[in-house]
């Protein structure tokens, strides 16, 4: 349902001004929108780092497929838009920058917990493309079993060596049995997170 409705808002045969966003920003947006209940134009677009012209031609998207409402005190997300947020919310419950300078990905980091989903990752070469694409430096998918950080393909327990973070930080939000864990690093924050996202994307 998440990529469905990011196709929609961008695809190429939508009347109107060409979209200049990617799929990772439009589901931060997503996230920003439902999480701050109402936002104004200027610092959503602040905060997804796109100019005055992508945030507009986003927001008449967002609007035109019925996920968020325009008023003076900013948007706020539709019924349809609360529904898709909740569905993304409950696939990606929690995600954070990280101290990850121990995995070697950049120097900031960023992680987030997939609900479920170790079934769709192979050896996690496709997250990491999907971050590079997205101006990450690199990424890393660890599934979350019987209380353990292990790497696909791998019985490598992620914690058993070297420094304790991420792990810590990413055990504090309380993933699951069968929870996958992307961290995705950068130079910057905002590309770190934009890269998890995408990683993400490859398997929600």
């Amino acid at each position: 349902m998440v990529l469905q409705e990011l196709s929609k808002v961008l695809a190429s045969d939508y009347r109107g001004p060409k979209a200049g966003v990617t799929e990772p920003q439009v589901l931060k947006a997503l996230l920003v929108i439902g999480e701050a209940g109402s936002i104004g134009r200027g610092k959503l677009g602040s905060t997804l780092s796109i100019g005055q012209g992508e945030v507009r031609t986003l927001i008449r998207r967002l609007k035109d497929r019925g996920l968020i409402t325009i008023a003076s005190e900013g948007c706020a997300l539709t019924v349809s838009g609360k529904k898709q947020y909740k569905s993304v919310a409950k696939v990606i419950p929690w995600g954070s920058p990280v101290n990850g300078a121990s995995l070697g990905l950049g120097r900031m980091c960023y992680a987030l917990i997939v609900r479920g989903r170790s079934a769709k990752v192979k050896k996690g070469i496709e997250q990491r493309d999907a971050a590079v694409r997205f101006d990450a430096l690199g990424a890393l998918t660890v599934f979350f079993r019987k209380g353990r950080f292990r790497v696909p393909l791998a019985a490598e327990d992620c914690e058993s060596k070297g420094p304790s973070e991420p792990w810590i930080a990413i055990r504090a939000a309380k993933p699951k049995d069968g929870d996958t864990v992307i961290v995705s690093g950068a130079n910057e924050l905002l590309d770190a997170e934009y890269g998890a996202l995408a990683a993400a994307l490859t398997i929600v």
